[in-house]
C-alpha cells in the first residue's frame, strides 16, 4: 500500500484547508491524506470514512501526481452514468406495486423488465441516491 510522507508545512496547509473546505467530499480526501501521512492503514482510513479501500489508494495517486490542489478538485468527467437513470421512476413505481424487498429481488426485477444487468453495490448507490426505497416485509 501506498504510504505518505507530509513535511510540516504539508500537514499546516492541509488543516487550513480542513477549517476551509465545505465539500466532504474533498473534506474525507484530505482526511485520507492526513492519517496516512501518521501511519494509518488503508483499511482503517476506509472504515473510518467510510470508503472503500480502492477509492484511498486513487486519493494516493491523485495527491501523488496533483499534490493538494488536484485532491480539492472534483473531477467526474470519466464517471459511469447509471444504466438506471432513464427508468428511475418507473422502477420507484415498481417497488411500490411490486413490493420488492431485498436488493436482490429489485436486481432480478431489473434485469427481467428493463433487460439490465447491475452489481448490487451500483445498484444500492442508485436506489440511495434517487430515494429508492424498499418495502419492508410484514411482520
Amino acid at each position: 500500500m501506498y504510504q505518505i510522507k507530509l513535511s510540516v508545512s504539508e500537514l499546516k496547509k492541509i488543516k487550513q484547508l480542513q477549517v476551509k473546505e465545505k465539500n466532504a467530499r474533498v473534506l474525507r480526501r484530505l482526511e485520507a491524506i492526513k492519517l496516512l501521512s501518521q501511519g494509518q492503514s488503508h483499511q482503517n482510513i476506509a472504515e473510518a470514512l467510510n470508503v472503500c479501500m480502492d477509492t484511498i489508494t486513487d486519493w494516493v495517486k491523485i495527491y501523488q501526481s496533483e499534490k493538494l490542489p488536484g485532491l480539492c478538485e472534483l473531477q467526474f468527467k470519466d464517471k459511469r452514468k447509471s444504466k438506471i437513470n432513464d427508468y428511475v421512476d418507473q422502477i420507484k413505481q415498481d417497488v411500490k406495486d411490486n413490493t420488492i424487498t431485498t436488493l436482490a429481488e429489485m436486481q432480478a426485477w431489473i434485469k427481467e423488465k428493463y433487460s439490465i444487468e447491475m452489481e448490487q453495490s451500483w445498484l444500492f448507490r442508485c436506489c440511495k441516491k434517487n430515494s429508492i426505497y424498499l418495502t419492508r416485509k410484514p411482520v
